[in-house]
């Protein structure tokens, strides 16, 4: 397991230098247009090592680690994001609720405080009733 996690480290690593890499000859120029086209061309393939897909026409946005893939590496257990989907969905999974928004919280608060406000009325007045 700890090899496993090592590895996908050790590649993510690598796909960071290369596209840095990448980026830094892009920007060698000192004409801005030259400079733009070049990024825009690093941008427009796949983010997965040693693929030069175009992805102008048709990416696949990671979610997990915010990369841009072609349709072949677009699945995110293909390009190495299967551990990251693994603990989501099984974090989904054992926990289905989202959390209250702090609109839906406060108003959840107010009508529980106007209920036991409500119950600690009732309770007083069959309190009074009682002892007559």
């Amino acid at each position: 397991m700890a090899t496993v996690t090592q590895t996908q480290t050790k590649s993510q690593e690598s796909k960071l230098k290369s596209k840095n890499k990448n980026l830094e000859e892009a920007t060698n120029s000192n004409d801005l247009d030259t400079v733009l086209n070049n990024i825009k061309k690093v941008d427009n393939t796949c983010s997965f090592t040693k693929c030069k897909n175009r992805t102008s026409d048709f990416a696949i946005q990671c979610k997990y680690c915010t990369g841009r893939f072609c349709t072949t590496h677009g699945l995110p257990e293909i390009h190495g994001c299967g551990e990251a989907v693994r603990r989501d969905e099984k974090r989904t999974f054992l926990h289905p609720h989202t959390k209250l928004s702090q609109e839906k919280h406060a108003q959840a608060s107010d009508k529980l405080a106007a209920k036991l406000k409500q119950m600690q009325f009732e309770r007083k007045a069959k309190q009074c009733k009682g002892k007559k």
